[in-house]
């Protein structure tokens, strides 16, 4: 099974959610890829990006700008989240992601008033890959990151 770590609106504000994406993984029998598993249902992905943090990168709040994957190729980044209070500028949440990990990032505006925050390490790479349609199908198997 994939699992991923998903950014969604909850109440109006950015949590986070473990999911286990279904169907399951079933093995490849396509050219190049014979006996690995393979999910392919991620959607249809467009406007991908790849971006390389050169130095310590603070993101600051943000929601993301459309539902996307973002792939961690390389390095470190932590994500928080803020107070469910607009005076409060503490930020809790600090989950870890390193390289090999997926995030599906789905807190849009439409769905989270705040956003969250994301901080890279130097030398930390990710690839990000917008995806139309419906969000994909997926059981949440608890509250917080996978």
């Amino acid at each position: 099974t994939l699992t991923l770590t998903a950014l969604v609106g909850k109440n109006n504000f950015s949590a986070l959610e473990c999911w286990a994406m279904t169907p399951g993984l079933v093995e490849s029998t396509a050219t190049g890829t014979v006996g690995a598993l393979g999910y392919t249902h991620l959607g249809g992905a467009g406007n991908s990006s790849y971006s390389l943090f050169t130095a310590l990168s603070n993101s600051g709040l943000h929601t993301a700008p459309a539902p996307q994957y973002v792939m961690i190729m390389t390095g470190t980044g932590e994500i928080s989240l803020p107070s469910a209070d607009p005076s409060n500028s503490t930020l809790s949440g600090n989950y870890t992601v390193v390289a090999g990990d997926i995030l599906i990032a789905i807190d849009t505006a439409a769905v989270s008033s705040r956003g969250h925050n994301s901080v890279w390490q130097a030398g930390t790479s990710v690839l990000q890959m917008p995806f139309s349609g419906d969000i994909p199908s997926h059981v949440v198997l608890h509250d917080g990151g996978c």
